[in-house]
């Protein structure tokens, strides 16, 4: 009965169950399969995509396209849930547990693809609640906001937007003369991750914020801190091309070109322990294949007993070109 208590508490008070819970259903067994999510890809190419969770426990997907202008890729959002029937599968829609609750933030999710889409590129996208992704004290700022990179200057800057009619801005301080694009950010706000082609090769590069433990997190101080530290993170890099970072908690994963894996570029796994980060693991042939896996992501789902991981490939099989598949990376608890 004691670990229903705060299930049953953030019920009462939110009026849905916590984000990725069904209340008449478990999280089922590993997801083994890799499966192709053929209700949400195209005939294009589908990738680069984002999964967070409202306050409702809907997900609001967010993904890379050419559907719409087909020479370049833009953002397409799309809302979603998690259906178990003999295997998981993610839908398009809403399927709410019960509850409403109104002014959610993640309604500004059109708003802010509006103001990143144009006649260029869009990459890596990253929605960003201060209130429900960090932890942040004093009463974070309750609202949404959208990293990603584009290359509407020729090349890739990493940029933001918010709510309202001005925007979006480039993150001055992590662009650089070469490409910068995908950024994350740890859950304490004090370190983010994205990569560069700066010094050659694409790399995975580490900013140090520093905060206090019970720091109020401002936009301000993600998008322009006063005191920052950057480095190349060694212990991930190599004379090859290592991209797209996602961290969740303390794993990363990632992709990489590095010889020893099954070819083309294949995602990789670490993890964060006594400040540094683990050699990284190959996800192995399960997951893996000759042609290209990119940007992986681990979406927060707080009933899931393993890592649930989607990312995108241009193996056969798919609807054409790069299309997003789903599954489970591995347990842990």
């Amino acid at each position: 009965m004691k670990k229903l208590l705060p299930v049953i508490i953030l019920f009462l008070v939110f009026g849905c169950w916590p984000p990725g819970m069904d209340p008449d259903k478990k999280d089922g067994k590993f997801l083994s399969d890799v499966v192709n999510l053929e209700e949400i890809n195209s005939e294009y190419d589908d990738y680069n995509s984002d999964l967070p969770s409202n306050r409702r426990g809907d997900l609001e997907l967010v993904f890379s396209s050419r559907r719409e202008k087909k020479d370049v890729l833009n953002l397409v959002h799309m809302h979603a849930y998690l259906d178990y029937d003999k295997r998981l599968s993610l839908r398009k829609g809403r399927k709410q547990n019960g509850g409403v609750f109104l002014g959610d933030i993640y309604d500004n999710v059109g708003q802010l693809i509006g103001k990143a889409n144009g006649n260029f590129n869009v990459y890596g996208p990253r929605l960003i609640s201060l209130h429900d992704d960090l932890n942040s004290f004093g009463g974070a700022e309750d609202d949404l906001f959208l990293f990603y990179a584009d290359d509407s200057s020729g090349k890739m800057d990493i940029k933001y937007a918010k709510r309202g009619p001005s925007g979006p801005e480039p993150v001055k301080y992590l662009n650089s003369p070469a490409n910068d694009a995908y950024p994350t950010f740890s859950r304490m706000g004090d370190r983010l991750y994205f990569c560069s082609d700066r010094g050659g090769n694409f790399d995975i590069y580490e900013v140090k914020i520093p905060r206090k433990e019970t720091e109020h997190i401002t936009l301000e101080s993600l998008v322009a801190p006063a005191k920052y530290e950057l480095r190349k993170v060694e212990e991930l890099s190599g004379p090859y091309n290592d991209k797209c970072p996602y961290i969740q908690e303390d794993m990363m994963v990632f992709v990489s070109d590095r010889p020893g894996g099954q070819g083309g570029e294949d995602i990789y796994y670490s993890e964060y322990k006594d400040g540094k980060w683990s050699t990284p693991i190959n996800a192995g042939s399960r997951i893996n294949t000759a042609y290209n896996e990119y940007r992986p992501i681990l979406p927060r789902l707080s009933n899931f007993n393993y890592w649930l991981m989607i990312f995108s490939s241009n193996r056969p099989g798919g609807k054409g070109g790069y299309d997003l598949y789903m599954t489970g990376l591995k347990r842990y608890w």
